[in-house]
Order: structure tokens, then C-alpha cells, then sequence
């Protein structure tokens, strides 16, 4: 057995021994990939009827929410392992979806079923593979992606990844200077005295405070992201314009990151001018300098073919045209002083425009708007420039939904899970290790579904009120069947109010929805 036949063996069988949970992630969704085009002026497929690929799909739980959204569409995984293979296939099978099968292979070996996917993903594969896998996953993608498809690639970053490596690096030496000693330092082992060493460094190191912050940063990762990440065969980081390079050779070029803020960073007008200067038309030389200022670790690639290049607006100059082609949702609160405050960061909003733009959009929640809706309503108080500058912020930060589609949510008193979702509530419902996570709407939010709110999800059939299933989960408590936290000694049925309540609006968000094509 040649040395890389060896290393891809062991590849193998380490995600057969130590599978992570199958999360589902936004940035890799079809739905975000065609959003993000569509700003730069670029139609890719209809959802709807996508045929999609995800190389490297673990137990599927990244493309069956996808799979469950578009029952039209055809969606395949492939990956290496067979035991989350097999185990993704008895989920997809428990949930009675016929659009979507994975499938134990290697993408090199493929053969089979479609010759062309409208979009392919392939997430936590690219930098974790050889050389020869990596050429070979580029070639797959150019003959196998639709003319105008995309297909979506993410890997460890330089420069962000130098740093990093200094916790990867000190880990393995203590490893192998342990198994000198005859320790052993196979599987958990192996983690525990990499921990050991990024706690001693980081409590008594005299590094700079970037290297030392990387310590106790890679110190907190869990078990399996250690493994995976950092003890893995491989784990091959790329500077942006080296893996466009790659990328050309085999006729695909990266358009623009997933995280729209990497492509487009938010810095002063000096610094783009300067970067301008240098870079001129060459936008990937512009992304490689945006990456050494802001120290990036890992990249989302959204690609496509090189011919397509010509026809996408790659600018930080977004038309207003575009942004009207796009559907918007997000809820904000205010904080004790009555201003909104948004995002992971809580930023406060100062601006009264803005917390005006915020307030209107909320009032919809949780159906969608469009700019022209926010004319009507804010016409006499903000411009459509003003209004679409406003949404291009904050779509680059991550701070409201974007959709391709129109979002109509019916309120009911009595409401019912749609009937589509149901078999995917009652799997979180009936298994107590699941090894899929549960995610909402086109994958943006963890429902965290454990088995009490999974089954609570499953009162909402359409027959019973609010108030209704609030006996129902009381009778539950008076028989110790379930727990309520009276530590702030509001009264139990208070609590089981709020609680259904919350149970209600993550439903509405989620599993009502009713979606109409926006021309």
C-alpha cells in the first residue's frame, strides 16, 4: 500500500471512530449561495427543482433540512464513512424522504446518477484532504457543475492559520515526545495531553498576547474538533489568491465569500484607495490584502466557472436593482434605554433612521419585506438609497435574514406544523442521542430541539390552543413528568405560559412557512 493509500485509509477510518454531529450550516446552504450571487447581479437555478451534491456530507444533516424545504429538488451526499453513511441513510429513511440519498464513496469514484448539479457543497473537506483528492474534487466540480451553478468550498486560511499552527505544532510535540516515554497517546489520550501543553503555555508563556490568546483559544475546542481539526493526516491552509490559482487551472474562479464581509470588509476610504491602487482590477489580489489586514483563518469560496466571470458584478458598488430582487426578515429588540440593539456584538443603534428601518422590518416578522415595501412605509422618512444602504450593512454582518423568495406566514389560533417538517420534529422527539442537529428555515437557526421540545413542538397538530396545550404540560408537571425552574418564584403556570409562547413563535419562524417566487 502506497503512503497516501495509507494516510486516506486512516482518514477513513477515523470519521468511523469519532464522528462528529452532523450540524447544518448556512453559509453552505443553496439558499444563502444563490442570495449572495443574486446580489452581484448573477441568476443562478431555481431552488425549487435544484439538483444539489455535498461532497463530504457525514450523516446528511447539513442538506436534508434542504432536502425536507424542496421536495422538487434532487439532493446526494457522498462521504468516506460508512458508519455515518448507513446511519444517514436510516434517518432519511425514518423522515420518508425520496429526494435525497448519500451514498458511502469517494468523490473520485463517483459515477453515477447525475451528470450535472445545479450546486455542490463541499464543507470541512478541501484543506483535510491530499493533494491528489483536492486536484481531483476541482475536476469533479468543473465537469459535473450546471453552466450558471455554484458550487461552495470551505479551508483553512493564511495568514489567520500561521498562528494557529504554533497550538497545532506544540500539541504533537508533546504527543511524540510522550510516546518516547512509552505513554500512551492514541485516540482521547492524545487530546488530553495536547490540552495539557496549550494550558501550560497559555498560563506561564512570555509570547505575544496573539499567540498566547491562540493558546487558550484552541484550548477551549471540544474533543471531536481537536481531533479533526488538528491531529488529523492532513490539514492544508491556503492564502485566497494561491487557492484561485488552483482554481483556474482547472477552469473555476472564486466569485466571493460566503461571509459577504470578508469579500467586502468594512474599512476607512484611505485604505481601499491604497488597495485599489495596487490591486486595480484584480479582485482576488484586493480579497489576499483584506486577508493579511484582518488575519483571516478560513475561507467560505462560493465558485463558479470562469466564463461566468464576466457577467458578475463583483464591486462593493451593489446596484439598487439587485437589492430589490431579494426578500428580507429579522426581529429586534430594545434594550432598557430603548434603543435596538442587534446582533452577536449588541450593537446599539444610535441612528433614528436606522432604528426606524428596524422597526418597520420587525413589525412584519416573521413574514419577509422587500425594499418596496419599506418605500411605501418609509417613503417620507428615508430614500431608497438610504433604505438599501441601510440593508447592505446589514446583510454583511450577518444581521438580517435574506431570502430569494417571498416568506407568507399564516396566524392561526390553532396552529400546526407543517406537515412536511413533522417526521423531522418527531426524529428529535423519539431520539435521545441524535446525530443530526436540528435546524430551522433554510438552516440560519439551531432550534436546539432536545426530546421535551421536540415533543412539546409535536402538541402544536392543528386541534389545540395555546392555552390548551398549557394544561396539557401542567398536567405533566403535577405528575413529575416534566421540570419547571421556579427559581424566580413566577408561578408554574406563568412560566409554562411563556414557554408555549416561545414554542409558538419558533413554529411560526420555522414550520409555517409559505413561500411565493419573487419576480
Amino acid at each position: 500500500m502506497d503512503q497516501n493509500a495509507e494516510k486516506n485509509e486512516k482518514l477513513e477510518s477515523s470519521y468511523d471512530e469519532n464522528p462528529y454531529i452532523s450540524k447544518t450550516y448556512y453559509h453552505t446552504q443553496p439558499e444563502k449561495l444563490k442570495s449572495n450571487l443574486r446580489l452581484l447581479d448573477f441568476i443562478s437555478p431555481d431552488l425549487k427543482n435544484a439538483k444539489v451534491l455535498e461532497i463530504g456530507c457525514s450523516f446528511g444533516g447539513n442538506i436534508i433540512p434542504f432536502a425536507i424545504e424542496n421536495p422538487d429538488a434532487t439532493v446526494v451526499g457522498v462521504d468516506l464513512s460508512k458508519v455515518q453513511v448507513d446511519e444517514g441513510n436510516k434517518i432519511i429513511d425514518f423522515l420518508g424522504l425520496k429526494n435525497i440519498r448519500i451514498y458511502h464513496k469517494n468523490i473520485l469514484d463517483y459515477n453515477e446518477h447525475f451528470e450535472q448539479f445545479d450546486y455542490i457543497i463541499c464543507h470541512g473537506v478541501f484543506s483535510w484532504v491530499d493533494e491528489n483528492v483536492q486536484k481531483g474534487i476541482l475536476k469533479f466540480i468543473k465537469k459535473h457543475l450546471t453552466k450558471n451553478g455554484l458550487a461552495m468550498i470551505s479551508y483553512n486560511t493564511y495568514p489567520g492559520w500561521k498562528s494557529l499552527e504554533v497550538s497545532k505544532d506544540a500539541m504533537k510535540f508533546r504527543n511524540r515526545m510522550l510516546a518516547k516515554q512509552n505513554k500512551d497517546v492514541t485516540g482521547k489520550n492524545q487530546i488530553a495531553y495536547g490540552k495539557g501543553i496549550l494550558e501550560f503555555l497559555d498560563e506561564y508563556s512570555g509570547l505575544n498576547k496573539r499567540i498566547k490568546d491562540n493558546f487558550a483559544y484552541v484550548g477551549q475546542k471540544n474533543d471531536y474538533y481537536l481531533l479533526h481539526e488538528y491531529f488529523e493526516v492532513y490539514n492544508t491552509p491556503f492564502y485566497i489568491y494561491d487557492f484561485n490559482e488552483l482554481l483556474e487551472t482547472e477552469g473555476l474562479s472564486h466569485v466571493v465569500d460566503s461571509y459577504l464581509q470578508k469579500s467586502f470588509p468594512f474599512l476607512s476610504n484611505e485604505i481601499l484607495d491604497k488597495i485599489e491602487n495596487d490591486c486595480q482590477n484584480d479582485y482576488i489580489g484586493k480579497e489576499q490584502y483584506y486577508d493579511y489586514l484582518t488575519d483571516c483563518q478560513f475561507r467560505s469560496s462560493i465558485i463558479t466557472h470562469t466564463d461566468n466571470i464576466k457577467d458578475i458584478n463583483i464591486s462593493r458598488n451593489i446596484k439598487i436593482d439587485s437589492i430589490k430582487a431579494l426578500n428580507y426578515r429579522g426581529f429586534y429588540v430594545k434594550n432598557e434605554e430603548g434603543k435596538y440593539v442587534i446582533g452577536e456584538d449588541k450593537e446599539v443603534v444610535e441612528s433614528e433612521k436606522k432604528a426606524l428601518f428596524l422597526e418597520t422590518v420587525a413589525k412584519h416578522y416573521p413574514n419577509t419585506v422587500t425594499v418596496e415595501d419599506l418605500e411605501k412605509e418609509l417613503g417620507d422618512k428615508l430614500t431608497t438609497v438610504e433604505i438599501c444602504e441601510i440593508l447592505l450593512v446589514l446583510i454583511y454582518q450577518r444581521k438580517i435574514e435574506v431570502y430569494n423568495d417571498k416568506l407568507t406566514v399564516n396566524k392561526e389560533e390553532k396552529i400546526k406544523i407543517s406537515d412536511k417538517y413533522r417526521k423531522y420534529v418527531e426524529y428529535f422527539a423519539e431520539t435521545k442521542f441524535p446525530v443530526i442537529s436540528s435546524y430551522g428555515l433554510s438552516g440560519i437557526n439551531d432550534l436546539g430541539l432536545d426530546l421535551l421540545r421536540a415533543n412539546v413542538f409535536l402538541l402544536f397538530d392543528g386541534t389545540r390552543t395555546d392555552d390548551y396545550i398549557v394544561e396539557i404540560l401542567k398536567a405533566k408537571h403535577a405528575r413529575d413528568e416534566i421540570k419547571v425552574d421556579n427559581t424566580d418564584s413566577k408561578a408554574v403556570e406563568t412560566i409554562l405560559k411563556e414557554y408555549v409562547a416561545t414554542m409558538r413563535t419558533i413554529i411560526e419562524e420555522n414550520f409555517l412557512n409559505k413561500w411565493t417566487t419573487h419576480d
